[in-house]
């Protein structure tokens, strides 16, 4: 593709027409009963890090799903509704003012590298639903020289994303974060025909970092060059991830291409009713039974959990969450 055709694309992406409002009144009953079976499942998943952790499963990031999953809900709920999820939030959220929760300077380096992300997001989320995090936040500068000493083995993505907690929790980064991404999947123009499950992961984190996981939207963070690439990719991933029956990642697909104002394209609406045509009949998303044999019902948090996560991500966004005009 020529760099005249990409930017003629994203030229013609930047109006970033509304989805098609019959689609959304046809689906929407779909979606809200989708919402509910949801919620239900939510409420019978058990997350306990330390138990998780005793089973291989990353216990920490698996709250933070749950408490994730929750918020996303309470942002597109009613106001009767709000008062319940907001109760069930802090239920998940208790097991962060118990004392082993906070063993980040004490645990494994392997450990601390695969929890580090999850445990400043769990802070960020608990005081986006004004919750106390004054301990939490005094335990994170504690380990700030720690956090310091693995960031040069993080990624570009999650790179992006610590100079986002820092900022939030007042830390001195080790070196510019800030411009992590210019080595990241949507920099180097990775052709989507050939790209990996884990790069495509990789490009809706990308997208994810800038708006802080949906809760900035009135920006427009990627230039011209770049939306034009994304214009293409996220259409190709979409059909990639219909053939492949894979809910998880088009969940993420779906939320980055809401996210980048491309809902005129064809494959928006294509990957929003594989998401609702695949939810299972116990409310969740994503089969898994290799994983169930070795996992056993851990299964739901190991795995599960995710996947449901991402895809009410990506249908909250499409039905109740409208993109603002950039500032």
């Amino acid at each position: 593709m020529t760099r005249a055709l990409l930017l003629a694309l994203a030229l013609t992406s930047c109006s970033s027409p509304k989805v098609e409002i019959p689609f959304l009144t046809e689906h929407r009953a779909a979606y809200e009963a989708a919402k509910e079976k949801a919620r239900a499942w939510l409420d019978g998943v058990k997350v306990d890090p330390a138990e998780l952790r005793a089973n291989n499963i990353k216990g920490k990031k698996k709250l933070v799903e749950q408490l994730d999953a929750y918020r996303r809900l309470w942002v597109v709920a009613k106001p009767a509704e709000k008062a319940v999820l907001l109760e069930r939030f802090k239920q998940v959220a208790a097991v962060a003012y118990e004392d082993g929760y906070h063993d980040m300077g004490s645990n494994s380096d392997e450990w601390f590298k695969q929890d580090a992300t999850s445990y400043l997001r769990a802070a960020v989320l608990m005081e986006r639903m004004g919750l106390d995090t004054k301990r939490y936040r005094e335990e994170i500068k504690k380990i700030h020289p720690r956090l310091n000493a693995q960031m040069d083995r993080r990624g570009p993505h999650q790179q992006r994303v610590f100079h986002w907690y820092y900022a939030t929790f007042g830390l001195e980064e080790p070196f510019p974060l800030a411009d992590a991404l210019q080595k990241g999947v949507i920099a180097t123009r990775i052709d989507p025909a050939t790209m990996t499950s884990a790069q495509m992961y990789e490009l809706t984190h990308e997208v994810y970092a800038l708006y802080e996981y949906g809760d900035v939207l009135d920006i427009d963070p990627f230039d011209e060059a770049d939306k034009a690439y994304l214009h293409a990719t996220l259409p190709a991933l979409v059909d990639r991830l219909i053939q492949a029956h894979d809910p998880d990642l088009m969940g993420e697909v779906v939320e980055c291409l809401h996210y980048l104002r491309f809902q005129q394209l064809p494959a928006y609406l294509a990957g929003v009713k594989f998401l609702l045509e695949t939810q299972n009949a116990d409310g969740s998303w994503g089969h898994y039974a290799r994983e169930r044999k070795k996992l056993g019902d851990f299964v739901k948090q190991g795995f599960e959990l995710h996947t449901t996560l991402v895809v009410l991500g990506a249908l909250t966004a499409v039905f109740d969450r409208p993109m603002p005009k950039p500032r």
